[in-house]
C-alpha cells in the first residue's frame, strides 16, 4: 500500500470512528435520559450541522422536521419546535459495511474468512476460557490497527463491548477466576408448581450452559434436617432458586453459598438473618401486571354493582335502577407509592377511562407525566382527589401507620374505598374501623395485613364494609420467575 493510499485510508478510519462513537454515545445519553429507547444508529435524529468534526456527510434528508422542547409551552414546560431539516450521516449498516470493506482490501479475503471462522468457532462454545480467548483475538486486531468501527464489520461485535476492550487494553490484564467444567447444582425450594421444569424449558436454548446445571426441587415442607443426602446438597451448592421464607430454614447450612436468587419480589424475610457472604436477588419487575388486573378488576366490580347482580339473581330480582353506574370520567383513582408496581396499575387503569393520580416521593422526570398521568408530592393532596385509594407502599419506618389516626378525614368528601395490595402495617386496624364510623371511607379491599394469616379475632372478617383476599393479589408464577432467572 503506498503512502498516500495509506494516508487515505487513514482519514476514512478516523471519519468512520468518528461516526460510530457518536452513534454510541447518542444511545448512552437515550438510555440515561430514562426514556428507555435508543438510537438505531439509522438516522439519529440530532441536528449536527453545527459539529465540525462531522462536516463531511453522505446525504441530506430534506422531508424529515426534527423538534426540540422550548420555554414557555404547557404546564409541564414543553413545547415542540420544528427546525431546519437535518443533514444525516451514514446508517451503522453503511458504515460497517464499507469498513468491512477495507479490511478485505488491506489484508486479503482469505485471510479475514479466517480471522471471522476463527472467533465464530470461540463464541459458539460456552466457558470462560472461550470467552477470554476471544477478547483476546479482538485485542490482537486493534494492536494490528484495525479500529472499532472495521472490528464490527467483520465479527458484528457490539460497539459497547469494543468500547470496554478499547479501555481495557490501556491497562493491565486482570487475571480472572474461570468457572470450571463441574456440574453447577442448583437446589429449588419453592412451592411454585412446576417450577423447574419451567425454568429447564427455559434453558433449553442454551444447551451448552444446560448440560452443566442440574435443577433439584425440594418441597419447603419435607426440609428435614435430619436428611443427610439433602444437607450435604445444601451444603455445597453455589446458587439457590427458592421462597424467602423456605430458604431461610436452610441458609445456615448452605456454606458455599454464591448467589441466590428469590422466587418473590418481597424479601423481608431475608434481611435479618445472620449470613451476609452472597448475593440476593429478587424477582423484581414481575408483579405490576398482576396488581394492576388485581386492582382494576375490584374497582369495576364496585363501580359496575357485580356483588349486587349476585344478591338480586338469588332472590329473583330483576332491577335496573339499583345497578346504574358513574361515567369512568368521574372516578379518580388515587395510587399511594408510584414505583414500577404503582405505573403499571396506573396505566391499566388510565387505559380503562378512569383518571389518576399518583403520590411519589420524587416527581422530577417521572415518567408518569409523558403518558398523562398526574403525579403530586401531596399524600393530602392524592387522598383528598381520590375515589378509590390504591396503596402500593412498602414497609418502611417512613411508610408504617402514615394512613393511621385521622389521615383518613380528608377522603370524607368522596367517600372513597380504600384498596390495599402494599403492606398492612401502613393504617392500624382501629384507624380503619374509625374511618368507616366516621364515613370518611365507604368501603375497603385488603389483600395484605400486618399480622398475616389474619387472626381468627379479627373484627374485619365480619365487618360489612371489608371485603378479604389471602394475598393472592399477585401470585409468583413459574413462567415468571424463569425469565428473572
Amino acid at each position: 500500500m503506498d503512502e498516500a493510499k495509506a494516508d487515505e485510508y487513514a482519514a476514512q478510519r478516523r471519519l468512520d470512528e468518528a461516526h460510530s462513537l457518536r452513534d454510541d454515545s447518542l444511545m448512552h445519553l437515550s438510555a440515561a435520559d430514562g426514556s428507555g429507547h435508543a438510537e438505531s444508529g439509522d438516522h439519529d435524529g440530532q441536528n449536527v450541522e453545527d459539529m465540525e468534526e462531522f462536516d463531511e456527510m453522505e446525504f441530506v434528508e430534506l422531508n424529515r422536521k426534527i423538534a426540540k422542547h422550548t420555554k414557555g409551552g404547557d404546564k409541564m414546560g414543553k413545547v415542540m419546535k420544528p427546525l431546519r431539516p437535518s443533514k444525516c450521516p451514514l446508517t451503522s449498516e453503511m458504515k460497517t459495511t464499507r469498513a468491512a470493506s477495507r479490511v478485505i482490501e488491506r489484508l486479503g479475503i482469505e485471510r479475514v474468512q479466517e480471522i471471522q471462522t476463527e472467533y465464530a468457532a470461540l463464541k459458539s462454545k460456552f466457558g470462560e476460557h472461550e470467552y477470554e480467548k476471544a477478547n483476546a483475538m479482538i485485542r490482537n486486531l486493534m494492536a494490528m490497527g484495525l479500529s472499532q468501527i472495521e472490528i464490527r464489520g467483520i465479527l458484528g461485535v457490539g460497539g459497547y463491548r469494543l468500547q470496554r476492550l478499547y479501555s481495557a487494553q490501556l491497562t493491565k490484564p486482570h487475571e480472572g477466576h474461570y468457572i470450571s467444567d463441574a456440574t453447577i447444582h442448583v437446589p429449588v425450594i419453592s412451592t411454585i408448581p412446576n417450577l423447574c421444569d419451567v425454568v429447564l424449558k427455559k434453558m433449553s436454548s442454551f444447551p451448552q450452559l444446560l448440560e452443566r446445571i442440574t435443577f433439584t426441587p425440594i418441597n419447603p415442607s419435607e426440609i428435614d434436617p435430619q436428611d443427610t443426602m439433602l444437607m450435604k446438597l445444601i451444603e455445597d451448592s453455589q446458587v439457590l432458586l427458592g421462597d424467602p421464607k423456605a430458604c431461610l430454614k436452610v441458609l445456615p447450612v448452605a456454606r458455599n453459598l454464591k448467589w441466590m436468587q428469590s422466587t418473590f419480589a418481597g424479601v423481608d424475610a431475608l434481611l435479618h438473618q445472620e449470613k451476609r457472604n452472597f448475593a440476593l436477588t429478587r424477582a423484581g419487575g414481575i408483579m405490576g401486571v398482576h396488581m394492576a388486573q388485581y386492582v382494576l378488576g375490584w374497582i369495576i366490580a364496585k363501580e359496575r354493582h357485580f356483588m349486587h347482580a349476585v344478591q338480586f339473581q338469588a332472590k329473583r330480582e330483576f332491577r335496573p335502577l339499583e345497578m346504574r353506574y358513574r361515567h369512568f370520567k368521574e372516578v379518580t383513582v388515587g395510587i399511594l407509592g408510584f414505583g414500577d408496581i404503582g405505573m403499571a396499575i396506573g396505566k391499566l387503569v388510565f387505559n380503562a377511562g378512569f383518571r389518576v393520580v399518583g403520590l411519589k416521593r420524587d416527581i422530577a422526570h417521572h415518567a408518569g407525566i409523558d403518558c398523562g398521568i398526574e403525579v403530586s408530592e401531596n399524600l393530602e393532596y392524592v387522598l383528598s382527589r381520590a375515589d378509590y385509594v390504591v396503596n402500593v407502599l412498602p414497609s418502611t419506618q417512613a411508610t408504617r401507620h402514615c394512613l393511621s389516626g385521622d389521615v383518613l378525614r380528608v377522603c370524607a368528601k368522596k367517600k372513597a374505598c380504600f384498596i390495599n395490595v402494599g403492606r398492612g402495617d401502613v393504617i392500624d386496624e382501629a384507624s380503619l374501623v374509625n374511618a368507616f364510623k366516621r364515613k370518611w371511607l365507604s368501603s375497603a379491599v385488603l389483600d395484605v395485613f400486618a399480622v398475616e394469616p389474619l387472626p381468627i379475632d379479627s373484627v374485619l372478617w365480619t365487618h360489612p364494609l371489608v371485603t378479604i383476599t389471602p394475598h393472592v393479589a399477585a401470585l409468583s408464577m413459574a413462567e415468571d420467575v424463569a425469565d428473572v432467572f
